[in-house]
Formats: structure tokens, sequence, C-alpha cells
């Protein structure tokens, strides 16, 4: 089963592509929870906005969502999302951890980088899916 996270934004149509890979991140998930747990980053999860519902029914399975994630129709402004993902990549390229696949992990969070920076010019908001 090939898992990834992608952006959604508020606007439909944008004007630009906002495709994202996200599978390397997906698959790098666990240790990408230690690594924002050291760096006291909130975790990837915390910007999902499906409901967790939907996300375990889509899995088939249960998961340990974060205590205070609200997962349901939370939108994000991209000022927010562009600063968590500089701050992940910092950590990254800076921190003593051994991310395994860290080259195709940061080159999917310089793919959010990218479409969180043309959502901030067209004021869009946004949150992450999960797709199966």
């Amino acid at each position: 089963m090939s898992v990834a996270y992608y952006i959604v934004l508020d606007n439909d149509e944008p004007g630009f592509d906002t495709f994202v890979n996200g599978k390397a991140i997906a698959h790098a998930i666990e240790e990408l929870d230690q690594l924002c747990e050291q760096a006291d980053l909130p975790m990837l999860e915390s910007f999902v906005g499906q409901s967790a519902e939907d996300i375990e029914d889509m899995l088939g399975e249960d998961i340990d969502w974060p205590e205070d994630g609200e997962l349901e129709h939370v939108w994000h402004t991209a000022d927010a999302g562009i600063a968590y993902v500089e701050a992940v990549i910092h950590a990254i390229q800076n921190m003593q951890h051994s991310l395994q696949a860290s080259n195709d992990v940061l080159e999917e969070f310089e793919e959010y980088r990218n479409v969180l920076e043309q959502a901030k010019e067209v004021g869009a908001k946004w949150h992450l899916a999960l797709d199966v």
C-alpha cells in the first residue's frame, strides 16, 4: 500500500499546479514525528484536514492521533505552512538525526514550500490530506 501526504487548498482553481508527491514523507512519518518532537515542532499530522474517521476508514485501521489535533475542516494560512516546512527542513539538515531517504524527504518538503508560496500569492489556505 502506498500512502502520500498531499496539499489541499481552499481554492479549487488557484491557477497553478498543486501536485506534491508526499510518498517519501509518508514512509518516513515515524522518523519525522521523532524529529519534530526533538525539535519541539508540531507533528505533521496536526496539519491534516481530513476527519480521523475518514482516514481510518481509508486505511482500514485505527490511528493514534495527537490529542490536540483538530482534524476536520481545519485550514491553515500559507505563512504558517511555509514557516513549518522551513523549520522541518532546518531540523532535518541540522539535527543529529539519521533520517532514512532524507534527500527524498527534503525534496518533497521543497515541493510543499513551492506550493505554499504560490498559495500565499493567491491568498489560499491549505491543509494536508492522505491518499492511499
